[in-house]
């Protein structure tokens, strides 16, 4: 029966109608003794009717509402009348689940917080011999501050009656008999069911278990697991056929490929037995910084025997922030895997990780790396490295020649590429360039190729340029195509074709990688599959990484065509940039570890520099900002699919952390000085613009400002009383302050933009008389203050290498930061 506002159903009193539930209509309503609102789900007339499925309901609803756990949807109790007949339901508000999954992929990290509080629902519930029968992701709410709620647990079997009956089939389950006794009688939703459930067995726990790994494969593909246009159609993929496993993220742990793989078993013997190891792998794996990066976009378990043989290990070296590791790759018998470690010596640190970091020479007998600002030489047989003296310039990107007698390198400190001889010297210059990307490449021919910014930087291109191994002009090969990003360049062995990384345009947001060829004859480019940092070997194969996973594919170096399968070399390996080497003879090194910010912690860190670590796991976290009144932060994560999102969490650590906005890519949160706005730089509609949304996630985000193309807006500060936007426009190595004023139509406007030098990092003081920020117009980075409203008075304040200040609560200082090795502050007014 249907009801209106209004309406009493004993004491409670019907607000709203909100929704079809599983076994009727459900409605939104006031308790009028307690003063609460509840969910009141109305029973259809046709189960009311029959006294016997109504008294076993009523017994079996008893023991349901005996599930007290934070992760199920509570049972307040039974409210009946004349005529009608109504569960009293905890109101949960919220998207359920399937309304996530219907705007796209759920990112791992976050599909995997959501599937463990599940299981953890189902385990509660089992525990008390209580099965569910019809989990799915329609049947699961996601509150707000990401906590999960699983409804309906057994109400599908509270109201099966013992001669099978249509009477209890809705539009979101199904009964179906195949004769008139309880045989064959089938409960629950196609695409979630069991294959025993679908054929009308006795079903246990089991099918539980099942669900989970479905709906788990869908809160990550975005898809159905078992696609079909019937029901019939449906049925039959829940039978025979298996998931299609090449549409999960290209970077799922192993472990939870294998969980999915387990839960759904057609035989449940072979299932998991219990919902409680599925929730344990998925607690490992979010326990594990690593945990949602490793595992390539194909499944190597299915590479052919031959394929496995083919692939010998050697050596490892560990360091001590990551660990190095060295393979043997020869098309030979199976041999022995010998490894071995080595730390850096104490007071030795790897370089910033931006550029690569290390080499191995042709014949595997050396290894060079870049550590403490200079290179460093060591044999595999030695006990120790050495310094190589004369390269203390900042260097980046090591290479060896060829025949192994000079190391190449990119010095950062004057932007030249160069070469040493392996046992030190005097450098000698090769080429200057800009910014190198990806590890530059020495040709049999004397040829060396490379990956640097252009001078377009508007248009983010960039270009590939060769030089000869003695120096000289350097030639321009390609421009990255328009939008795109390339990087690691490598000629083949038909001079004619270049292998590279192409990159998505938006690389701050962590745009996906893929691996390509250009022709340098026809200027064709050719995108062969998703990876980033592909090598062409001697042996025969590209080695190549999805997340951090080194991967071997055999391939043709004259038809250009990948001729198998791939093989799984090793997994962990450090990126942004792939830090990895391999010598001719196939001896891999590598540096084990995420992305360069896959293991952050979040901390407070004090004016003593006492450390206070926040009870949030290791991420790719950025731009984390504190609420003013200090209660919440926003934090900029780097998303496994690599997307860039926004993050919220309770500083008290009561809650979980959750995400705040999920179209498009968005980053570089900035709070509104009333701390109920996060203001943000997001791609949503075309352009880097700004948007601000309401801080609780309600309502829609608005659009504040609209960047042209090519360029980007980032917020960075709101004066004291909110009424004006300071923001950078422009690139990385371009940008300059504008601000915006919301009581002006004029739109934004100059605040400091200087076209031969960069201004970023501006920052209101507490009673927003004065913005300070940082600026190269005197050459290097120095931080200035200026007042406001502006007077077109400009003070240095901090004289040199001084960049993001940040102002004391009481106004009266400045912390800031000191170049790349740590920070200062400054006092006085």
């Amino acid at each position: 029966m249907a009801l209106v506002s209004g309406t009493r159903v004993g004491i409670y009193e019907v607000t709203a109608k909100i929704g079809e539930g599983g076994m009727g209509e459900v409605y939104q309503a006031r308790d009028t003794t307690l003063d609460r609102d509840v969910a009141l789900k109305v029973l259809p007339e046709a189960f009311t009717a029959d006294p016997d499925r109504l008294a076993r309901f009523q017994r079996e609803a008893k023991v349901l509402a005996s599930l007290n756990h934070p992760n199920i949807g509570a049972i307040h109790g039974l409210e009946s009348t004349e005529d009608t007949q109504a569960l009293v339901l905890e109101l949960i508000e919220g998207p359920t689940l399937a309304d996530r999954i219907a705007e796209g992929p759920i990112p791992v990290d976050e599909a995997l917080a959501i599937a463990k509080q599940i299981a953890e629902a189902l385990e509660a519930a089992h525990e008390q011999g209580i099965v569910h029968r019809d989990l799915k992701p329609a049947n699961v709410k996601v509150k707000a501050d990401g906590t999960v709620k699983v409804l309906d647990f057994g109400l599908a079997k509270a109201v099966t009656s013992d001669a099978a009956s249509g009477s209890a089939t809705t539009s979101a389950t199904m009964s179906l008999t195949a004769s008139s006794t309880q045989m064959g009688t089938v409960i629950g939703t196609a695409a979630y069911m069991a294959p025993e459930q679908a054929r009308g067995q006795i079903v246990d726990k089991r099918a539980d278990i099942w669900a989970f790994g479905v709906v788990l494969f869908e809160m990550f593909t975005g898809r159905g697991t078992f696609g079909g246009g019937t029901v019939s159609d449906v049925l039959a993929g829940v039978l025979v056929k298996e998931p299609q496993w090449n549409t999960l993220p290209p970077n799922l742990h192993p472990r939870i490929r294998l969980l999915l793989e387990r839960c759904v078993e057609k035989n449940c013997k072979d299932r998991y037995g219990d919902i409680s190891d599925a929730r344990v792998d998925v607690q490992k794996v979010l326990a594990d910084p690593d945990g949602v990066t490793v595992q390539p976009v194909a499944s190597l378990s299915r590479a052919t025997p031959r394929a496995k043989m083919g692939w010998v290990g050697a050596t490892v070296l560990v360091a001590s922030v990551a660990v190095v590791a060295t393979w043997v790759l020869k098309p030979i018998e199976p041999g022995t895997v010998t490894r071995f470690t080595y730390t850096l010596p104490e007071g030795q640190f790897f370089s910033n990780e931006n550029g690569g970091l290390l080499a191995v020479s042709p014949d595997g007998s050396t290894i060079v790396y870049a550590a403490s600002g200079q290179l460093h030489i060591r044999e595999m047989d030695a006990l120790e490295s050495t310094p190589i003296l004369g390269t203390d310039e900042n260097p980046f990107h090591p290479f060896f020649s060829p025949d192994g007698e000079w190391i190449g390198y990119w010095a950062r400190d004057d932007q030249q590429l160069k070469k040493i001889g392996v046992g030190g010297g005097a450098p000698v210059v090769l080429s200057a360039t800009t910014d190198v990307y990806g590890t530059p490449r020495w040709g049999s021919d004397d040829t060396i190729v490379w990956v640097e910014q252009g001078a377009e930087l508007v248009d983010r291109l960039n270009v590939v340029r060769t030089v000869s191994g003695d120096g000289g002009a350097s030639n321009l090969l390609f421009t990255a195509e328009g939008g795109n990003f390339d990087a690691e360049a490598q000629i083949l062995p038909d001079g004619e074709t270049v292998l590279y990384t192409d990159w998505q345009s938006d690389l701050v947001a962590g745009a996906a990688a893929s691996v390509a060829l250009h022709s340098l004859v026809s200027g064709e480019r050719t995108v062969l599959f998703p990876g980033e940092g592909a090598r062409f070997l001697p042996t025969g194969h590209l080695v190549y990484a999805v997340g951090g996973v080194l991967v071997a594919v055999p391939f043709d170096p004259e038809a250009l065509e990948v001729t198998g399968g791939p093989v799984s070399l090793v997994e962990g390996v450090r990126r942004n940039p792939m830090q990895y080497g391999f010598s001719d003879s196939g001896s891999l090194v590598y540096v084990r570890g995420g992305t360069l910010t896959d293991d952050r912690r979040l901390a407070l860190v004090d004016r003593d520099g006492g450390v206070e670590p926040l009870n949030i796991r290791p991420g790719a976290y950025a731009s984390p900002r504190v609420s003013p009144d200090g209660t919440r932060l926003a934090v900029q994560t780097l998303e496994p699919g690599g997307e860039s999102a926004i993050w919220l969490y309770d500083m008290s650590g009561r809650t979980q952390i959750r995400r705040l906005v999920g179209e498009g890519n968005n980053s570089r949160p900035v709070w509104t000085p009333d701390g109920q706005r996060i203001t943000f730089m997001s791609d949503r509609s075309g352009t880097p613009s700004i948007y601000w949304q309401e801080a609780d996630g309600s309502g829609v985000a608005e659009r504040l400002t609209t960047a042209d193309e090519g360029l980007e807006h980032r917020p960075e500060s709101w004066s004291a009383d909110g009424r004006t936007l300071i923001f950078t426009e422009g690139l990385t190595g371009t940008e300059h302050l504008w601000s915006l004023s919301l009581d002006a139509d004029s739109g934004p406007e100059p605040f400091r933009v200087l076209d031969d030098s960069r201004q970023t990092g501006s920052v209101f003081s507490p009673d927003g008389e004065w913005v300070a920020y940082g600026s190269t117009e005197d050459g290097n980075w120095k931080i200035f203050l200026q007042p406001f409203p502006q007077t077109g008075a400009v003070y240095p304040v901090i004289e040199e290498d001084g960049l993001y200040p940040v102002w004391s609560s009481d106004g009266g200082g400045l912390l800031f930061r000191r170049g790349v090795s740590g920070f200062g502050q400054a006092g006085g007014e």
